[in-house]
Formats: C-alpha cells, structure tokens, sequence
C-alpha cells in the first residue's frame, strides 16, 4: 500500500491479527496497522474473477421480533456461511417502508406490512458470503411460513406472509442499494434510520471481535432476552485504537491486560448494544453485569457457569462481552458509543 501524500509505502505483506480473506469485499472497512482503510474495488481483473462470486453482499431486514427470535436468525445466518459487516437496529418511518418494499407497493399484503412495520425497531444488517443474494433468499424460504421448506427460517420463526420474521434483497442490484439506504454515508446518517438509543436506565453491552468472527452474537442476544434485558439500540461499529484506548483509560495501570483489551477492541468489528431491564424497577447496570458475570472466563464457569462470560468467554482479554462496571458508567458508555462515535 502506498501513501500518495507522504509518497513512500506503509504497508508491505504483513500479518495482521483477527483480518482475513474473508473480510476483503467491496465496501468493507478494514483496521490496518492504525489505519481504516476502506475497500472501493478491485484493483485488477484477476483478484476480481476470485473474489467477486464468494464475496457477494446482499441486504437482510428482520422485523419486530424478540432478541431471543432475532439471536437465533442471526446464528442460522452464520452457520449456512453468511456474515454479517454491518448491523444496526433503526425504527422505521412510512418512507423507509415505501422505499425497502418499492417493489411490493402494488401486493395484496402491503397495506398491512405497512402497518407492521412503521413505527417499530427492525434490525438491518449487510450480508457477505458466497452467491449471498441467492443463498440468502434459499435459506428464508417461501415468503408464506406454511409453504416454506422445514428448517428454512421462516418457516420455524413466521406465522403469516407479513409477519414472516425477515426479508432480503431479490437481486445485487438491490441489495446494493437497499445496503446504501439503510446504512447512509454521512451526513445522511444524522437524518434517515438514525440509530435508537434511549440514554435512561440504561447500560452499555459490547460484543467483541472476536466473538463476532466467532459466531456468537446470535447466542449473545438469546441470553440478552432470556436474562430479562431488551436491546433498545444496536449498532456494528470498527473501533480505531485510540477510541479503544480512550474507551479503556480508566483500566490503565490498573490490570495488566489493559493493552490486550485495546487491541482486542479494536482488532475488527464489534457490536455495541444499549441494554435496558424489562423490569422498570431494576438498576440495569448492576443486574446486567451479574448476567455478564466475572470477567476471567475461567473462574466464571467455576463459579457462575450460566453467565455470558462463562458461556461465550475464552480469556480474560477475549472475554466475549463487555459490560459497564460501575452503575454510573453505564449511561457515559452508551452515550460514548451512540452519540460520540457514531457523529
């Protein structure tokens, strides 16, 4: 890689952790060596003829579902070789509905999806994998559930053809658009499908990269709504090394894994959750961080083995989640991640 304003070169073949092949697509952004480096085409014709079938990206929309329902799409996502580059949960207006269903404006069932939809949090999220958009319309099924193929996800997740759990893109075409909407360049992104974050009661949850690559969202979100918690707000962010150690100052010179969590944070993408109880009672911070449990892994499946960590933790650095420690933390972590990073 070559620096055309300092005009020398910075980057020649190097290992770099937690990136692999499989990261390289047209629009993925990529943390290199302090570096975010973002991929807008191939740079010759015979990395494109390798590349361009197994990194097809389509567009999904999961509807109004619990996270324990949405926990379990995702993981059947990820397990038919489908990942996920960019997530986030957005409420729908009118609009946003005429423009993601332009195509079934004329459908007997529209008025009602219209209904369904507006108003209410949904989930999109960029697909990338091999043939995506054929895969992908494959494994969701038929768009009524009772005619959908066993084990397909409507039929284990819809009950009618509207609320039939997830939608995605027909073709490339619009799947490359239906991405560009629903994930906006700025300064777009400050008007149209803004993210939803409540700041009240609330605490921060952030599912590592690791834990990303690994496939374990999807199990991260079923105990999210399992231990009693709803996702109000949830976006995929890449973390650059110096908001990672911002974020983590407080861990400076106090433990010793401090810099592996800073390049952990910031090793690929991460998914950033603002948690509220579904008791309005409860003090969000405190309970959710029991449910996350003690931040070594080990000693977490000795002595708490039904927590996160426990469940989805590897080390005390890969840990699989983080959570705000302190009560008083978790409305300045929501707000670091959805209102300061996400400008």
């Amino acid at each position: 890689m070559y620096d055309l304003k300092n005009r020398k070169t910075f980057l020649r073949r190097v290992k770099v952790n937690g990136i692999t092949l499989d990261n390289f697509f047209i629009g993925s952004s990529l943390y290199i060596l302090g570096r975010l480096v973002k991929i807008i085409d191939f740079a010759c014709e015979h990395t494109k003829e390798k590349l361009h079938k197994d990194m097809e990206v389509t567009f999904a929309l999961i509807k109004p579902l619990s996270s324990k329902v949405t926990g379990k799409i995702i993981t059947h996502f990820f397990e038919h070789n489908l990942k996920i580059t960019k997530m986030k949960k957005a409420r729908l207006t009118g609009d946003d509905v005429n423009y993601l269903y332009r195509f079934q404006l004329t459908d007997p069932t529209f008025p009602f999806l219209l209904e369904h939809l507006t108003g209410d949090l949904v989930y999109g999220m960029e697909l990338v994998g091999k043939d995506a958009v054929a895969l992908s319309k494959q494994i969701i099924g038929d768009k009524d559930p009772m005619k959908a193929k066993p084990g397909t996800i409507r039929a284990l997740y819809g009950t009618d053809p509207v609320k039939n759990c997830v939608d995605v893109s027909s073709d490339t075409e619009t799947a490359i658009q239906d991405v560009e909407y629903f994930f906006p360049s700025p300064p777009f992104h400050l008007s149209r499908l803004r993210l939803t974050a409540t700041l009240s009661n609330c605490t921060l949850c952030i599912v590592k990269p690791h834990a990303i690559r690994e496939g374990k969202l999807g199990a991260a979100l079923e105990a999210i709504d399992e231990g009693g918690f709803d996702i109000t707000a949830l976006n995929m962010f890449i973390v650059e090394n110096i908001n990672a150690a911002e974020f983590y100052e407080v861990y400076k010179g106090i433990v010793q894994e401090y810099k592996g969590m800073v390049e952990e944070l910031s090793s690929g993408p991460c998914i950033a959750m603002e948690i509220v109880a579904k008791d309005k009672r409860t003090n969000t911070a405190v309970e959710f961080r029991k449910l996350v449990g003690p931040s070594d892994p080990e000693i977490a499946r000795l002595l708490r083995p039904n927590t996160m960590r426990a469940k989805l933790g590897k080390t005390r650095v890969q840990n699989a989640i983080h959570c705000s420690d302190l009560a008083e933390d978790g409305l300045l972590e929501v707000e670091y991640f959805f209102k300061i990073l996400n400008l």
